[in-house]
């Protein structure tokens, strides 16, 4: 689960998607049909920030996001039990679990963890260590953030 710590964030509403489950406190994106998913693992999509109530697939109704509203906001975030935080990851980017774990329930990841030892693709940003199963960090792929190609 996702937990703001520091900086300002705001309320904003998104439409659930009937083909995903977004669950409370777990991290989402925007799909090309402008609902809203769970942040996958592999995933470089821009994330919109943390869903504030559960949407099933038969929900219709707006769905409330905490979208952060200046850099840096730091979340406590809970870690996939397969990767055990070590000091030495602070300052990694990392990746979000979404293949449960050995202690997490069947389907209940949904962009509720980070996997601290998958670095493939790493939308957050390691700023602290609090125990083993629990880290702080910042979202680094924001979708609020203009990132210009040149």
């Amino acid at each position: 689960m996702f937990r703001r710590i520091s900086g300002k964030t705001k309320i904003m509403y998104f439409e659930g998607d009937t083909a995903e489950e977004v669950r409370n406190g777990g991290i989402v994106s925007m799909t090309d049909s402008g609902t809203i998913t769970p942040v996958r693992n592999d995933s470089l999509d821009m994330i919109l920030g943390v869903a504030r109530r559960n949407d099933t697939v038969t929900d219709s109704a707006m769905v409330p996001v905490e979208v952060p509203v200046e850099s840096a906001v730091e979340w406590e975030i809970d870690l996939d039990s397969d990767g055990g935080a070590l000091d030495s990851d602070v300052g990694r980017y990392v990746a979000v679990d979404t293949t449960g774990g050995n202690s997490v329930a069947a389907g209940d990841s949904q962009g509720m963890r980070v996997d601290i030892s998958d670095s493939a693709a790493g939308p957050i940003f390691v700023t602290k260590v609090i125990s083993s199963t629990k880290i702080r960090g910042v979202i680094a792929i924001s979708a609020f953030h203009a990132n210009y190609d040149t």
